[in-house]
């Protein structure tokens, strides 16, 4: 994720954890900073592109059908939407990009508990991040902080840990949410694919056009 590097300075972990708070509060919510932060053709790629809420031509479940995509803007609003997803229980999400269908990006959540998984898909070919959420989903209130990863988590996620460290080099991992919030659920093994998401999991897969990087 090479697009945060120019924002935080590269390996600069030595920031207050204030500031970097405020600058994570900063690419959460503020769309125009967010496409400022992209390559300039997917900037413009992305800004001529139609600005809605959910394509008025989509169809199946919203969020959970890859005919029905979460409009985001760009890789950065991809992470910032599904890192202030909640279910309506209050469960924030954990989650990883497995790869795409055609322009469609596919991730795979689980709430902290382990308790409940999904496949989200998203669209990122958009100027700002769609203000609905998918059923039985809200937007949390917590402080803004990153949960899940825009690349392919192998040991999916009990290598959080690992992920998290691994964004050193972009700055971001101070950025991410405490392990705290984790650490008992890895440690007593609580993320198990249920069977049903399981055969969810492997027909997306095979319908997958591109596999994000391992």
């Amino acid at each position: 994720m090479g697009f945060f590097s120019s924002l935080f300075g590269g390996n600069k972990e030595q920031k207050a954890l204030q500031e970097a708070f405020g600058q994570i509060r900063k690419i959460m919510e503020d769309e125009e900073f967010q496409l400022e932060m992209l390559h300039p053709a997917m900037k413009e790629m992305i800004k001529s592109s139609p600005a809605y809420d959910r394509d008025p031509n989509g169809s199946g479940p919203f969020g959970f059908s890859a005919t029905n995509p979460i409009p985001v803007n760009g890789p950065i609003g991809q992470l910032a939407y599904l890192s202030k997803l909640e279910t309506n229980k209050g469960e924030r999400v954990l989650f990883h990009r497995i790869g795409a269908i055609n322009t469609i990006d596919v991730f795979e959540a689980v709430t902290f508990s382990g308790s409940e998984w999904f496949v989200f898909f998203t669209d990122l070919y958009h100027p700002r991040r769609s203000r609905l959420t998918p059923d039985g989903f809200r937007f949390t209130q917590d402080v803004p902080q990153f949960c899940g990863f825009h690349k392919f988590c192998q040991n999916f996620p009990y290598d959080f840990v690992e992920m998290k460290a691994s964004e050193r080099e972009s700055g971001l991992s101070m950025a991410y949410i405490a392990l705290s919030k984790v650490t008992d659920q890895i440690q007593n093994k609580a993320f198990q694919r249920p069977l049903a998401h399981k055969a969810k999991l492997d027909l997306v897969k095979s319908q997958l056009t591109s596999f994000s990087a391992q």
